[in-house]
Parts: structure tokens; C-alpha cells; sequence
């Protein structure tokens, strides 16, 4: 069994239902339903270049603990350029959109960094158990308690979402629609937050509906 595929295909579909339900909700609002069409294909975008980046943090997670040691300083920053790279692609991607970016990494590495570094322990920590644990609840379970894998999910959810609320920082819209910038990030990271605090919710329960209680 490929782990690394695996936990990469989990983490992907997580990330994919996260981008899908905070685009339906964001449907709720008058202006973006004005702009749902275009603005889901610019959230599909941004979410597909996520999912890359956290693949090279799960696999980079991977490789540290057969070494049987942390990913050192070197192996962050080489992530962080990857990002970028990842980026460069995106913005290619991006480029259909009636919009502009210019990407202030001075701002979302920050943020970036600190997603990574946390991607990179759970990783590795769920590596190294499933050692011993086959079944990927199990290790789960052997690795968090309920609470704290909730609030793991939760905390990765949310660290994306303020990372997209600092790019659209860097979106220059046409000027129509320059009235409503910061309403728009607002709302946009407003109901991110709330998404992510209910798919946290829901996938840990998946995951400890069936490991009997301790």
C-alpha cells in the first residue's frame, strides 16, 4: 500500500469538499451569485495548486520519517520555493480571469510556513504509527484524541483559508467591482471559517464512529 498516495488522496478529497461547500454557501450572498461562476473556477484553481503543494508536504513527511528524523530547516524552505514554483502555475492558470495578481509573499508565507510545519507533524506522525497500526482509523486513534484530531483538521482548514483571505489582497478586480474589495474577502474568509469548523466536525466523526471507545 502506497501511504503516501493515500494520505495525499485523503487530504486532496478534503480539500476538494472543502473549496466545493464554500463556493455553494458563498452562493447565499447576492453579489456572489452575480460572480459564482467565475469565482468557482478561481477557487477550483487555487484549491487544485493546494492539494500539489500539500502532496510535497506529505511526501516530504514521508521521507523524513524513514530517516527517523524531522524534516530539518533545509526541507521547509525547499517547500516553501515549491510553493512558489506551484504558484507561477497558478497564476498562469489564473490569467482567463478579468483580474490581476501579484502575490506578496512578504504577507503569506507566514501563514504557509506555519500550515507546513504543521502538515509535516501530523504527517509524520501518523507515518510513523501506521507502522504498527494497519488500519488508518486505528492509527488515527492511536495518534489524537477525537478533540485534538478535530482540532488538527480544523486548524489546517482555517490556516487556508487566511492564506486565501491575504491573496485576495493581491487581486487588483475590475474597478466595478472595487467598492465591495474588502466585503468580499471578508465574506470569502467569514464563511471558510464556518465551513471549515463543520467539515472538521464531520470527518472526525467518520473517522471515530467506529473505533470503540477507550
Amino acid at each position: 500500500m502506497d501511504k503516501v498516495h493515500l494520505l495525499s488522496a485523503m487530504s486532496g478529497a478534503m480539500m476538494q469538499e472543502f473549496s466545493a461547500r464554500t463556493a455553494a454557501r458563498l452562493g447565499d450572498y447576492t453579489l456572489f451569485r452575480l460572480l459564482l461562476p467565475v469565482f468557482q473556477a478561481f477557487l477550483d484553481i487555487n484549491v487544485r495548486k493546494e492539494i500539489e503543494k500539500d502532496r510535497l508536504v506529505i511526501a516530504c513527511a514521508a521521507a523524513a520519517q524513514r530517516a527517523g528524523s524531522a524534516p530539518p530547516e533545509a526541507d521547509i524552505q525547499r517547500l516553501l520555493q515549491q510553493a512558489r514554483d506551484i504558484d507561477r502555475t497558478f497564476l498562469q492558470q489564473a490569467a482567463v480571469f478579468p483580474v490581476s495578481i501579484h502575490i506578496e509573499y512578504h504577507d503569506i508565507e507566514q501563514i504557509r510556513r506555519r500550515r507546513i510545519e504543521r502538515l509535516l507533524a501530523a504527517a509524520g506522525r501518523l507515518f510513523a504509527q501506521w507502522e504498527v497500526t494497519p488500519r488508518f482509523r486505528a492509527t488515527v486513534a492511536q495518534s489524537y484524541s477525537r478533540a485534538q484530531f478535530e482540532s488538527l483538521l480544523r486548524e489546517i482548514l482555517e490556516l487556508y483559508s487566511a492564506e486565501t483571505k491575504m491573496l485576495s489582497r493581491s487581486v487588483h478586480i475590475p474597478q466595478i467591482f472595487n467598492f465591495a474589495r474588502d466585503s468580499l474577502s471578508d465574506t470569502v474568509h467569514t464563511v471558510m471559517v464556518s465551513v471549515a469548523k463543520d467539515l472538521a466536525g464531520e470527518l472526525t466523526h467518520k473517522v471515530y464512529r467506529r473505533v470503540p471507545s477507550s
